[in-house]
């Protein structure tokens, strides 16, 4: 049974239909050298598979959330953080681990933090089949806005250039309370909240620069994280009025073109990019990549057959 006193940290881990991945995560969290925690697993929906796996563990410092019907990853963090009782979160995804010195370390440095709401976050291990990286590969600098941090790739387009995951993020629960995960977006929840966060009065983000998350890639979370569609992403993007004018030209250079399938998609990159030379250049090159060209032929093609059924 869980103790009065409150605890330090409350980790929050949004899980459904991978109760493998899941008790890995779940056991990294109970690792940790910081024992003064609560693991809080919201289960996000039916699923009895889940829900068995969790019960094969057993500490007083785990409990469980089981929803009826999904309400998507941005919601069930939310929950999970309003059941937590600690004075911070952190958050960590169903198919991601922490090594054990993760808690401790980003709390003694938000701790030294001189600021209300001090965001801790990490380097991490990005961890595919062929191999294993180090990201990011620089700090957020002094004045720098999070749109262009996240997004303005100048040395290369590589991955982990600007990148911060949320598995790696630590935070005072009151931030995670005044700044909630927006609801109902279909792709960049975690960007959304980062960019809206980077504003909040009081808030600082700082880093452990060590490697504290292994962040797992597989083909799952590929195909989450890109989709083929590029509605959602310029959906987000013109939604958004926080994003820099430069940050929005590389994110279209980016994240609209590798799902570039159409005429249309493709001049709406041309004419978003066409003030930096290098987004205009990097979006161009990412939306004549051929799988992109066999969408867009395949999408003119389509249209073609309607018109003439029609």
């Amino acid at each position: 049974m869980k103790g009065t006193h409150p605890p330090i940290v409350t980790v929050v881990i949004p899980t459904r239909h991978r109760p493998a991945l899941m008790l890995r995560s779940v056991r990294s969290a109970l690792a940790q050298d910081l024992s003064d925690l609560e693991v809080i697993v919201v289960i996000d929906g039916a699923d009895p598979e889940s829900f068995e796996a969790i019960a094969t563990i057993s500490d007083p410092r785990l409990s469980t959330a089981y929803l009826a019907d999904s309400v998507g990853g941005s919601q069930a963090r939310n929950i999970g953080i309003q059941m937590g009782r600690g004075e911070f979160v952190a958050l960590l995804d169903d198919d991601d681990e922490w090594v054990p010195s993760k808690l401790s370390s980003q709390l003694a440095l938000a701790r030294a933090s001189q600021c209300r709401f001090p965001v801790v976050t990490s380097r991490l291990i990005a961890r595919r089949p062929d191999g294993d990286e180090l990201w990011p590969h620089r700090a957020m600098r002094i004045g720098e806005s999070m749109s262009e941090y996240l997004f303005c790739r100048e040395n290369s387009i590589r991955q982990g250039e600007g990148f911060i995951q949320t598995s790696t993020l630590f935070m005072p629960r009151a931030l995670m309370l005044d700044v909630p995960f927006k609801q109902g977006l279909p792709r960049h929840q975690d960007w959304d909240w980062l960019i809206r966060v980077a504003t909040h009065p009081g808030v600082e983000f700082s880093w452990v620069w060590e490697p504290l998350v292994i962040y797992h890639i597989d083909g799952y979370r590929k195909s989450i994280s890109t989709g083929r569609s590029a509605a959602p992403s310029i959906n987000w993007i013109n939604g958004n009025g926080l994003v820099t004018p430069k940050a929005r030209a590389y994110f279209y250079a980016t994240q609209v073109a590798v799902r570039c399938g159409s005429l249309a998609s493709l001049l709406s990159i041309v004419g978003e990019t066409v003030r930096y030379p290098r987004a205009l250049l990097i979006g161009i090159s990412l939306a004549l990549t051929p799988r992109n060209l066999v969408s867009f032929f395949r999408s003119k093609a389509e249209n073609q057959a309607i018109g003439s059924i029609s």
